[in-house]
């Protein structure tokens, strides 16, 4: 007896991205005792039938203290004076019984790529009061962060490192009917 579930693509139309009403974000271990988050603030999707692709400027991380984010954006992180972006190019929105959707692509982080499982919700179509068409993409994955160039750590006193490589991705993005923005 098979275990998997047939999904199929749910997507027609094509869709863009409103950064407005939308959120990327991380979540990593530190120190082994509470997660850390970021997000960043500059980012592009769009959706359609191909799939789901979407581009996020890696300087606009935020992570709440300058410091920080300073260093985020060093060659020990993001190098982002010659790495600006983090794409992410990923397949088919596809749905199964069950009501979840599953996206597979593959996530770019300073040239290099990791395969990356997304899952989640996809609401359907709604008109707003101003006469547009929205719906809502909500997904989360995991990846490990030194496949994609983030190898930079520190260790600990009593054994361990700073930062665990398991990064756990989430998106909450508000896509409009492309020709309605």
């Amino acid at each position: 007896m098979s275990t998997t579930t047939e999904r199929m693509p749910v997507v027609t139309g094509e869709w863009v991205g409103d950064p407005t009403h939308s959120a990327i974000g991380f979540q990593v271990l530190y120190m082994g005792i509470a997660p850390f988050e970021g997000t960043f603030r500059e980012f592009a999707a769009t959706l359609d039938e191909a799939g789901l692709r979407g581009t996020a400027s890696a300087s606009s991380i935020d992570v709440d203290n300058e410091q920080l984010a300073g260093h985020l954006a060093s060659p020990d992180f993001f190098d982002t004076a010659n790495h600006p972006e983090v794409s992410f190019e990923g397949g088919p929105v596809l749905a199964g019984s069950d009501g979840t959707v599953v996206v597979e692509g593959s996530l770019v982080v300073k040239g290099h790529s990791a395969p990356v499982t997304l899952t989640g919700t996809l609401t359907e179509p709604v008109s707003d009061p101003y006469g547009n068409t929205k719906r809502g993409l909500t997904l989360s994955g995991k990846v490990d962060r030194t496949r994609l160039g983030l190898t930079w750590n520190a260790p600990l006193p009593e054994g361990g490192t700073m930062l665990a490589d398991e990064v756990e991705l989430s998106a909450s993005l508000l896509f409009v009917a492309a020709g309605e923005r």
